[in-house]
């Protein structure tokens, strides 16, 4: 058979004296010798068309011209097919004589049709020159019901013994319910063993319900549905099986199996009505004898998933989400926790829960507890510590910590404790749900025992303990000062690293032999205590460009930080001193007192532990004046804009040998806070005249790029 969409291109035909077939296409044109000219004289043609099988033949003139005469003995088409005749044709259009077929469509009851064509001697009209121009005939292949009652065809009626289905092109044949089409593809035959439904739900049957069923049948139903599906058996009406009214189902029965177990054996005319097996697995079978004439019964078979337990949650904190009524194989349910509480499965954390409904009905996961989220211990602040806001001290959901620092020598930025809460994600989080804890800067300028002698000019002193918690010891080429800026950099002169006036071989050869040699000390007024304590051991340099070791006689750019490798514990005797605010010259007016101190010589003795003298600044161009005629190794000493002088040529109030680096202390009246203006740079002679300091705050900015983000704690005063 051909598909019915299937299109093949025709062919021409012409007639000759001998018979021309044609090829089994769907559609053709046939035209007589010649056309459109006349035809021949005696002439014979014919045509054998053929479609594809499950096709007939349909034929139509759409020209037609030939000589007309009495019963079309001269010159005549004539078709025929299945070896009937068709039709005999001769004439024109509206002639008196003759056949014309007109729209005639001629149609075959088989798949061949065949066309003769003869004209006889002359082709004219009584010799009046008039011709005939012969015909222009078009078939096509049109579909074959083979199905329709009374249809004559070729090979014979089909003999579909049940049911006969037409399609564009041929035929096929089917069966009864209960029957199987045989071999032959015609024939029916009882075949209801080892009939197997495996969909959710459908119908089966005796065979030739509500038909009465034939005679010695042994038929095997057998349902099969996924594992967790239930299947329920309701038999429709009637239900009729042959029985005795004495013994139980001597005959005809029907049997009922699930898994391995009989539920039930039936015959007669009460239906059993509904049956819920419990099971995935039905076997019906169905036996009868070669006697009466019931008309047997039918089920429709429909599934029902299993269930499972409603689900019951563990504790008060167990959220079980959209809870169902029921739980049938393959639902699920998913399980969270109120907020402040996490999943847990044994010992394991749970990201999420979800527990599906299995074909033996039972859940494949235990339900979960719920358990209070612990944050842990509350992230240690250095240099400080935390409060505890809720009793008892635990670190449970909603538990509440405050973060302070070790006062009076660190403060919080925002000056004030930091709440923290555990969160329900387990961390502790401040009020805008940030992780990291506050930071606890130094507070600077705030000696626990500051001098209080402001104007009054004395002798050097011992420093009483608290009073120059800054004051650092160095030791490099020699004794030499820093002040303690923050809690890990050291301010100092650039002398005390790379002093002026050394040899060629006594110069370092780089800044890591520099590190090698420093050493810092912190802690103490007493020189012993202060080296018991120990070195700080040095990270990195930083020495001001413009200092320039060779120029002996210029100290410009004599600035210098070093940073310690590990941040120091602020105390009493251990506070960083503040940096001046940018752009405020108070501090270097004539007569502004400010403190220098260090561990250096007096008296030409190694001092053995911190000396201080308060020191005025001077009138800038008093030093000047003074410095004339004075050499530095034969040369003028240069006093630039980032220098100042203080003390006086007649008190011998001045630093000297070993203080070098140390600070030139202020204290702001406005805040009271200690302020680093000025580092112990140079002078000629120790207490013979005026001492020279670098002005630090001409230094802010590199001071700054430096220290980066320490630089918020060299401001930080209370």
């Amino acid at each position: 058979m051909f598909p019915p969409l299937l299109l093949l291109q025709g062919a021409f035909l012409f007639g000759a004296v001998c018979s021309m077939p044609t090829s089994k296409k769907l559609f053709g044109e046939i035209k007589s010798p010649n056309y459109p000219k006349p035809y021949p004289d005696n002439n014979i043609s014919t045509w054998g068309i053929s479609v594809p099988k499950g096709f007939k033949v349909k034929l139509n003139f759409w020209q037609f011209d030939l000589e007309p005469s009495e019963a079309c003995m001269y010159d005549y088409v004539k078709i025929t097919a299945n070896k009937k005749d068709l039709g005999r044709y001769c004439g024109q259009q509206g002639s008196t004589t003759g056949n014309h077929p007109g729209g005639k469509e001629l149609l075959s009851t088989g798949n061949h049709m065949r066309l003769l064509f003869h004209s006889d001697f002359s082709n004219e009209e009584n010799g009046a020159n008039i011709f005939y121009k012969g015909f222009l005939a078009y078939y096509q292949a049109v579909d074959l019901d083979e199905c329709a009652l009374g249809n004559d065809l070729e090979d014979g009626p089909p003999q579909c013994q049940h049911f006969c289905h037409n399609y564009v092109g041929g035929y096929f044949c089917s069966c009864q319910p209960g029957y199987r089409l045989q071999s032959d593809r015609h024939s029916c035959q009882v075949d209801c063993s080892n009939e197997l439904f495996t969909e959710p739900s459908g119908y089966l049957s005796s065979p030739g319900y509500p038909q009465p069923y034939p005679a010695d049948m042994q038929c095997n139903y057998s349902i099969r549905v996924e594992t967790g599906l239930l299947i329920t058996l309701k038999f429709l009406e009637p239900f009729e099986i042959d029985d005795h009214q004495q013994v139980h189902c001597p005959y005809d029965q029907l049997k009922i199996q699930v898994g391995r177990e009989e539920i039930g054996e039936f015959c007669g005319t009460v239906s059993p009505g509904s049956i819920e097996t419990k099971g995935s697995s039905v076997d019906i079978l169905f036996h009868t004898d070669d006697s009466g004439y019931s008309r047997g019964w039918k089920i429709r078979y429909s599934t029902e998933r299993i269930s499972c337990p409603q689900p019951v949650p563990n504790d008060e904190f167990t959220i079980i989400r959209d809870l169902q009524p029921i739980y049938r194989y393959q639902d699920y349910f998913i399980v969270t926790c109120t907020t402040g509480y996490k999943l847990m499965e044994g010992d394991k954390k749970l990201a999420s829960f979800t527990s599906v409904c299995q074909d033996d009905g039972t859940w494949h996961r235990p339900m979960p507890q719920c358990e209070i989220v612990n944050c842990g211990g509350p992230k240690i602040l250095d240099n400080g510590a935390f409060d505890y806001g809720t009793e008892p001290r635990i670190n449970n959901y909603l538990s509440v910590v405050t973060y302070r620092c070790n006062e009076p020598y660190y403060r919080l930025l925002n000056k004030g404790g930091v709440t923290y809460t555990c969160s329900a994600q387990g961390s502790w989080k401040d009020q805008d749900d940030h992780e990291d804890i506050p930071v606890c800067l130094p507070v600077c300028g705030r000696p626990d025992n500051p001098i209080a002698e402001i104007q009054r000019i004395i002798d050097g002193r011992d420093a009483p303990r608290g009073s120059f918690p800054w004051q650092a010891k160095t030791f490099v080429y020699g004794r030499g000062g820093g002040a303690l800026l923050g809690d890990r950099w050291i301010l100092t002169a650039a002398h005390t690293l790379y002093p002026k006036g050394q040899e060629e071989s006594e110069k370092a050869e780089s800044p890591e032999q520099v590190i090698e040699k420093a050493r810092v000390f912190l802690g103490h007024t007493e020189v012993n205590e202060i080296i018991r304590l120990g070195n700080q051991p040095v990270r990195r340099l930083f020495v001001h460009a413009d200092y320039n070791p060779d120029n002996e006689e210029n100290f410009d750019g004599d600035i210098a930080l070093i940073e310690l490798q590990d941040p120091v514990t602020l105390g009493r005797d251990m506070l960083p001193i503040c940096l001046p605010d940018p752009g405020n010259d108070t501090f270097y007016v004539q007569g502004w007192m400010g403190y220098a101190s260090g561990f250096g010589v007096e008296k030409n003795i190694l001092a053995s532990r911190l000396r201080y003298a308060p020191i005025p600044v001077a009138r800038q161009s008093h030093c000047q004046e003074w410095l004339k005629g004075k050499k530095i190794s034969d040369k003028d000493p240069v006093f630039t804009a980032n220098m100042f002088c203080a003390g006086s040529p007649h008190e011998g109030k001045d630093t000297c040998q070993g203080d070098s680096g140390g600070a030139f202390a202020v204290r702001d009246p406005e805040n009271g806070r200690w302020v680093v203006t000025g580092i112990v740079s140079w002078g000629i002679g120790c207490g013979k005249g005026y001492g020279f300091y670098t002005k630090v705050i001409n230094y802010l900015d590199w001071i700054k790029g430096i220290v980066g983000k320490d630089w918020a704690s060299m401001q930080v005063s209370y």
